[in-house]
């Protein structure tokens, strides 16, 4: 009884989580790792297993790398300077606080816009640059729903079987 009760808990914690990956540079899949870390310590590793708790970390930290270098990869594709890319990463930390739905995605692209202009860039290349930023982002973020459901599937089909 206890254990669905926890499965049930952790279960509808990790579901929450794939909420949180619709915004950027929000940590949705960390937080599911650590419910289900948690999960796995109270049952005493017999719903999750250490091989499996593995799995969901790889699944972890390739969301951890794909939220961080999406964007910049985006820049970079669109011709931004080195520079304007951590001006973006920066931008889009600060928009994440200042509006927390699509925060990031406004001061990824309003950053890397203006560092691009800065750098004497013609508006056409640093609109260019910024659009590269914004779909990069874009695509981040779908891979990371991706990666979430996933996590919640493994979550499921591990605590399960």
């Amino acid at each position: 009884m206890a254990e669905t009760i926890s499965l049930a808990i952790a279960g509808i914690l990790v579901i929450l989580g794939i909420f949180m990956a619709f915004v950027p540079m929000l940590p949705a899949l960390s937080y599911m790792f650590l419910v289900s870390l948690v999960f796995a310590m109270v049952g005493g590793f017999k719903a999750l297993s250490g091989k499996e708790l593995l799995v969901l970390l790889f699944i972890t930290i390739v969301s951890v790398v794909i939220d961080h270098t999406s964007g910049a990869l985006g820049a970079k594709y669109g011709g931004a300077h080195t520079k304007s890319l951590l001006w973006g990463i920066l931008g889009a930390i600060v928009g994440t606080f200042v509006f927390p739905a699509f925060g990031s995605f406004i001061g990824l692209f309003a950053s890397v816009l203006v560092a691009e202009l800065c750098y004497k860039k013609t508006k056409e290349k640093a609109l260019k640059a910024a659009s590269g930023a914004l779909i990069g982002s874009a695509v981040g973020v779908i891979a990371n729903i991706c990666l979430s459901i996933a996590f919640v599937i493994l979550f499921f089909f591990f605590a399960l079987s």
